[in-house]
């Protein structure tokens, strides 16, 4: 059965994805930017304002959506949580984290009637398989680093710090914050060039997994050929995610440049 569907869209290749599987669907879509977006043949577009949720509320009334999904990077600042959090009923002082952005999807469906629905019920093709996703195969030591790595990022996951980790041979180097995985590994390459890190025989390795306590339908990670880019500068052998709970983005691409590049990409199970 064909949805209507409105997409809270923020930037990068993912809302186009999910789009065009909507569209194949036979969905009616509705995109509702909150960074600048394209026209998009079919699709109604209308601006959205993080400081004033309600005006998004107002579009996806106005269009009889009956599902809502969110896709794409947002860079939310101070004030714009303190918007989310008051549009979804927290006082002063509730909690504004990234975690905490369940109960503004919890929001949406109370205001709107619709249904809020995870990226992956959408378009179930960009999730993560267990195994091997591109390039070579991952060496032993990447591999038991990977596994090091996915019981970090999950820890970080809980603090509502980020979703990823860079290991380097068995040690934990450094940790995903609000400057997102771009910054991470512009970090780690500094590291690496400044002599602290990758010059040991123990590989880096770049980890991402979704937060423990946050529903799926908030926030997937993800990683796509830009994100196999800056682990190359940075000097990483190595990229593991979540399987299942994690996004490949433009894989073909990705498939490619993990070739080029001679990165092991990687899905871990739950139990690494």
């Amino acid at each position: 059965m064909s949805r209507r569907l409105s997409v809270l869209a923020g930037s990068g290749a993912l809302v186009s994805h999910v789009v065009a599987a909507a569209m194949a669907a036979g969905d009616a879509v509705q995109v509702v930017g909150f960074a600048p977006q394209p026209e998009r043949a079919g699709v109604l577009l209308v601006g959205g304002d993080l400081r004033n949720p309600t005006g998004a509320i107002a579009a996806i009334v106005a269009f009889k959506a009956t599902h809502v999904v969110l896709a794409g990077g947002l860079m939310i600042s101070d004030g714009d949580r303190e918007a989310l959090a008051r549009f979804a009923g927290g006082g002063h002082g509730a909690a504004q984290g990234d975690a905490a952005l369940s109960s503004v999807t919890a929001a949406i469906e109370k205001f709107s009637g619709a249904k809020v629905i995870g990226v992956h019920e959408v378009a179930a093709d960009l999730l993560a398989p267990i195994g091997q996703v591109a390039g070579r195969s991952p060496t032993a030591a990447e591999l038991a680093a990977a596994r090091q790595g996915l019981v970090a990022a999950r820890e970080i996951g809980r603090l509502d710090l980020g979703q990823a980790v860079v290991v380097a041979g068995r040690r934990v180097v450094a940790a995903e914050d609000v400057g997102g995985t771009d910054e991470l590994l512009e970090r780690v390459a500094a590291h690496r060039a400044a002599g602290r890190i990758g010059d040991g025989a123990g590989p880096l390795v770049l980890v991402k997994a979704a937060k423990p306590q946050q529903p799926l339908h908030v926030d997937l990670p993800a990683i796509g050929p830009d994100t196999l880019s800056g682990a190359v500068a940075a000097g990483i052998s190595a990229i593991a995610v979540e399987a299942a709970r994690s996004l490949i983005l433009a894989r073909s691409e990705l498939v490619a440049a993990a070739d080029r590049y001679g990165i092991a990409v990687i899905g871990l199970g739950a139990d690494g």
